[in-house]
Formats: C-alpha cells, sequence, structure tokens
C-alpha cells in the first residue's frame, strides 16, 4: 500500500476516534459541550503534527483537510456530535482549522522547512485551548464584544493565558528550529505572541483558527531569512 494512502487513511480513523471521544465526554461524563470542543481542538492538533514526517505530498493533506471539514458541515446539518457543533453554532473555526493545516503544510512542501508546519500548529493547538479554558474558568474582565467573538465573550484572562502559553511554545520551538541565539529566540517569540494574542482576541466567529497560525508562519518565515 502506498505510505500516503495508508497515513491518509489513518489519520481518518483517528480524527474520527477523537470525535467520538469528545461526544463520549459531553454524554456520558455530562461535561457541558465546551470541554468536549476543547479536546478536540487539542487533540487533532497533537496528532496532526507529524504530518510533515509523513506524507510526501500535500494533496493528501488537502484530501483531509476537504474531508474534515465535509464531515463537519454535514453533522452540523444533521445535528449530529452536538458535543462539537453546540459551542458555536455560527464559528467557521472547525473548517478553518483544516484549512489553516493544510496551509501550513502547504509553506512546508515549499520552503522544506518543519517549522512552517510545526510551531503555528503547536501555537494554535496549545494557547488557543488555554485561552478558551482559562477564559472559561477564570475570565471576568471582557475583552472583546460578543458580537466579534461569536458565541462566547473573550477575556483578559483568556488573553493572558494564550499569550504565556504562546510564549513557552515559540521559545522553545524557536530556539530548536531556528538555531538561533537565546536572546533572538526571545525577541521573536515575544512578537509573535503580541501579535498573536491581538489576533486572538479581535477574530470573530472561530476565524482565530485561521489568523493565529497563518500570523505565526508569516513571522517565523520573515525572521528565517532576515
Amino acid at each position: 500500500m502506498n505510505e500516503n494512502l495508508k497515513y491518509y487513511l489513518a489519520y481518518t480513523v483517528a480524527y474520527g476516534i477523537v470525535l467520538l471521544i469528545g461526544a463520549f465526554m459531553y454524554r456520558a461524563l455530562k461535561s457541558g459541550p465546551a470541554w468536549p470542543r476543547n479536546f478536540s481542538h487539542l487533540a487533532a492538533g497533537i496528532i496532526s503534527l507529524p504530518y510533515p514526517w509523513l506524507f510526501t505530498s500535500h494533496w493528501w493533506v488537502l484530501a483531509l483537510a476537504v474531508q474534515s471539514s465535509l464531515v463537519l458541515i454535514v453533522t452540523r446539518y444533521l445535528g449530529w456530535f452536538s458535543s462539537h457543533h453546540k459551542v458555536a453554532q455560527r464559528s467557521l473555526g472547525s473548517v478553518l482549522f483544516f484549512v489553516s493545516l493544510y496551509l501550513c503544510f502547504l509553506a512546508y512542501i515549499l520552503l522544506g522547512q518543519k517549522e512552517l508546519f510545526v510551531v503555528p500548529v503547536l501555537v494554535l493547538s496549545f494557547s488557543d485551548v488555554s485561552a478558551a479554558v482559562v477564559g472559561r474558568t477564570k475570565g471576568t474582565w471582557p475583552l472583546a464584544r460578543k458580537k466579534w467573538s461569536g458565541n462566547s465573550d473573550k477575556t483578559v484572562a483568556g488573553s493572558m493565558a494564550f499569550f504565556l502559553t504562546a510564549m513557552a511554545v515559540l521559545l522553545a520551538s524557536l530556539y530548536y528550529y531556528l538555531d538561533l541565539t537565546f536572546v533572538h529566540s526571545l525577541i521573536m517569540a515575544l512578537v509573535i505572541s503580541l501579535i498573536s494574542t491581538a489576533s486572538e482576541a479581535i477574530s470573530p466567529l472561530g476565524t482565530d483558527n485561521f489568523s493565529i497560525p497563518v500570523v505565526t508562519l508569516i513571522i517565523i518565515y520573515l525572521g528565517g531569512i532576515l
């Protein structure tokens, strides 16, 4: 069997399992819809990190992105997996998540730099979820109007959590991948964290799933060639 096809089928199953686990959390554990959605976001991001070591063509990743997006659109229309869809019925985030995975992978294929995929996905996976969790449990000061952020208000606490998580992820990743000095890595991590935090705060209806990785990708690329 073609290696790319084998990984494509494996990821098809893996993403399905992530949705099923989220549904189980929602129905059996009575956890509410937000926690299963956060789990799905984080799990999908983590299991996608090996893409550059597995796929040799972007077409397979594009097929996964289109397939996953269609599954999410159809299940929302049919009323399935309410654990995933109930939190943000008007949100574009789920589809844009897979669009971002493909664009970051395409950047890796075109430029041959794994960090252009891995680092944006790490930030999207960990920082976005930390912002959601902290904002939901500790957030008391609104940061953005509800009409900007879809079905949930964004808070100062959530943005602080995003920034701190992004700094930790970026500092370690940039120091490892770009072979920069600690000071240079710190400056780049600070710049990307500030811009991506602002992007997350103002992006409406789940569009932060696109703006966060794209902003991160662009700055890492520019920082690497300057």
